[in-house]
């Protein structure tokens, strides 16, 4: 096999000479080939052939490995499966797909003989417009360094394959490299003009993301290629169009390289501003670099939510928030929103857009916790500074550059366990809590902060997400058997009598129970933590007093904290108690204020989702008042020595590891009064987040 893929490395390099010296004699030519095969042979250590070809999968009959390397980014990976395949299956009906995805790998890698060696490798019945459109761009590619001669017969050629394709055959990606492909061929027929309005029409074409940066390289080459009066007739004919920031790019390169530093500023000050294309931004930002002599940032912010999708509710709230802080500072142009569209993948296009195009200080969000993992490390490798609103894991801890304004989990539990233990006194606990991963993380950080303050757990039970009926779990925190037959169970229940019988087994006598006061546990655990949200405590709390869990102190989390709960099941969670982040009742002048503002712009109580929000953008207007903070390296410092910031969630200021240091709210659900107060939210953050 790997002599195969050696014979296989061989012929793609003499195909290769093939082109380059195809006017050579032919004895010239086989005597060469002779040399350089022996060469080759004794040298292929070196060529690291292994590399490329020695790390072919294992046999299958099948594209989909080297598609999905590809598809993934691994181009290496892909053209080991593909070279593999295609040895392996010389008749396979998938070979013509297999040599076209070989090609177009090598074109991306600007290897362009070799994708010509492929394609030529596919009969004339076997080429399809693919695969044609490919030959087109590799010939155009490799006539920018052969000979004249040789470049010549190859625009013959284009132009016999180009007369058999047409833009309607193709869609996406392989519509733009049509468009790529007829501008090229147009500047080779002196037509430049024509080959912008064809590069114009890809760019009316195709969105922001779909839009590939070759376009605009190309766009550049051509215009460098005008003349002046050329240049001049296309920049009235593009000035409405998208083409127009292409033309200002180079009008403000033009600029710079004649020392004309403040008209290049001003062009592209301007248009970094105003467009819409990242690639726009990335070219304005990279020439902003050689105006000011070092790296360029715009003095804002950027905001990363998740505005398109099932969580564009929440993300409204959030802007919202930031929105009320921005008004409030007068400074509504300081943001600089983007959609994740809650992916990971598109969170961090978003994020890096934000970074080499926006060329924004500092970066607020996101929000769902599987886009904020994923890009604290383009944030923390930038060395941008990152302030999520994402409870997810220790995020923080990715990197010096990550922040975090949020109630997280250990805020949560630790105020809950040392209002618990040292206001009301209780000693013993139980946790009932969902299998999920924020389920059982609540649960065990509970169990630590009440035994570091010397409570004792007496039973964890967990249940599954989609429960609706805990009488399992329930049974089993009694000390009852679930699995007893119903009677035996109720013959239990009814069984008011404790016989105490000798060494022989017989009964000696009958004591009565002892009746309990009704205001202690009828259980052996004082207190029961449910770290669930509002949906399930209100079908779990009416099946504790079923099942005759009595006097028993309820303690969750901020979840709790919604309309559904007290609507329906307000009497079976009377003296209730769950930690917050946010106080409606608050008599604190600054939330006062903040929710007075909130209700008269947008009519409505605010929810901890919008006060994060807007503790967020406070704690950067802070910051970014102070004259000296030019870098996202001085907001990073100034974030770390945040002092004397009053937030409405309690926030004011982060440890040494990012994490906002806040006073968490314990609220009581045990008057009406409180239950009035706890009507704050609006709506609860589903679990789903994380």
């Amino acid at each position: 096999m790997f002599l195969g893929y050696v014979l296989e490395y061989i012929f793609l390099q003499f195909g290769k000479l093939a082109i380059m010296l195809k006017f050579i004699s032919p004895t010239s030519f086989l005597l060469l080939t002779v040399v350089l095969a022996t060469m080759l042979l004794m040298t292929i250590p070196a060529f690291g052939v292994a590399t490329e070809l020695g790390n072919a999968a294992s046999a299958s009959f099948s594209l989909q490995p080297a598609q999905a390397r590809y598809a993934a980014g691994d181009r290496q990976g892909a053209l080991s499966e593909l070279r593999y395949y295609i040895l392996s299956y010389p008749d396979s009906p998938e070979l013509v797909e297999a040599h076209t995805l070989m090609a177009r790998i090598l074109i991306e890698e600007q290897r362009y003989g070799d994708a010509l060696i492929y394609l030529n490798r596919l009969g004339a019945q076997q080429q399809n417009s693919l695969s044609k459109l490919l030959m087109v761009t590799a010939l155009q590619q490799q006539g920018n360094w052969l000979n004249s001669a040789v470049e010549r017969q190859q625009l013959s050629q284009v132009e016999e394959i180009m007369s058999q394709l047409n833009k309607e055959m193709f869609v996406g990606a392989d519509r733009q490299l049509y468009d790529c492909c007829r501008a090229t061929q147009l500047v080779w027929q002196k037509q430049p003009l024509q080959a912008l309005i064809v590069l114009r029409g890809a760019l009316d074409a195709h969105t922001e993301e779909t839009m590939d940066s070759s376009v605009f390289n190309q766009i550049g080459l051509i215009l460098r290629g005008l003349t002046p009066d050329e240049l001049a007739e296309a920049k009235f004919m593009f000035a409405a169009t998208p083409l127009n920031d292409a033309i200002v790019i180079f009008s403000a390169r033009q600029a710079l390289n004649g020392g004309d530093m403040k008209t290049a500023q001003k062009l592209t000050e301007e248009l970094i501003e105003t467009t819409h294309r990242r690639e726009v931004r990335i070219n304005c930002a990279q020439l902003l670099d050689q105006i000011y002599g070092q790296p360029w940032q715009r003095r804002a912010i950027g905001v990363i939510l998740p505005m398109t999708g099932r969580y564009a509710p929440f993300a409204k709230l959030v802007r919202q928030g930031i929105e009320l802080a921005a008004e409030q500072h007068h400074a509504q142009d300081l943001f600089v929103f983007v959609d994740s569209y809650a992916d990971k993948e598109r969170g961090a296009q978003a994020m890096r857009d934000l970074i080499e195009g926006h060329r924004v200080m500092a970066i607020i969000g996101p929000l769902t916790g599987s886009v904020a993992w994923s890009v604290a490390d383009i944030a923390d490798h930038a060395q941008v500074p990152l302030l999520t609103l994402s409870h997810r894991g220790d995020l923080p801890s990715r990197g010096r550059y990550i922040f975090r304004n949020c109630l997280t989990v250990e805020q949560q539990v630790q105020a809950l366990a040392e209002y618990a233990i040292e206001v009301l006194g209780l000693n013993t606990y139980a946790i009932l809590s969902p299998d999920s991963d924020d389920g059982t993380d609540f649960a065990a950080k509970f169990s630590a902060a009440i035994e570091s303050r010397g409570g004792d757990i007496e039973h964890w039970q967990q249940f599954a997400d989609q429960d609706t009926d805990f009488r399992r779990q329930l049974l089993l925190l009694k000390g009852e058997d679930p699995d007893a037959p119903p009677e035996e169970e109720q013959e239990k229940l009814n069984n008011e009598v404790e016989r105490e019988l000798d060494e022989f087994g017989e009964e000696i006598h009958a004591l009565p129970v002892e009746e309990l006061p009704d205001w202690l546990p009828n259980v052996d655990f004082e207190a029961l933590f449910v770290p669930a949200y509002a949906d399930v405590i209100a079908m779990l709390a009416p099946q504790l007093a079923f099942y005759d869990i009595k006097n028993v102190q309820l303690l969750g989390i901020n979840g709790w904290n919604a309309p559904q709960l007290f609507q329906q099941a307000g009497r079976y969670t009377k003296g209730a108690i769950f930690s917050d982040g946010f106080y409606l009742g608050s008599d604190d002048p600054v939330v006062v204020d903040f929710i007075r503002r909130y209700q008269q712009h947008y009519g409505d109580k605010p929810s901890i989702l919008e006060a994060q929000a807007y503790d967020c953008a406070n704690i950067m207007f802070q910051v970014m008042t102070q004259p000296e903070v030019n870098s996202s390296e001085a907001v990073t410092d100034a974030l770390n020595m945040l002092d004397g910031f009053h937030g409405v969630t309690g926030v004011y200021g982060f440890d040494a590891n990012g994490e906002a240091l806040r006073k968490v709210v314990v609220e009581s659900v045990s008057t009406q009064e409180s239950l009035n107060a706890a009507e704050k939210f609006q709506l609860h953050l589903p679990q789903v987040f994380e």
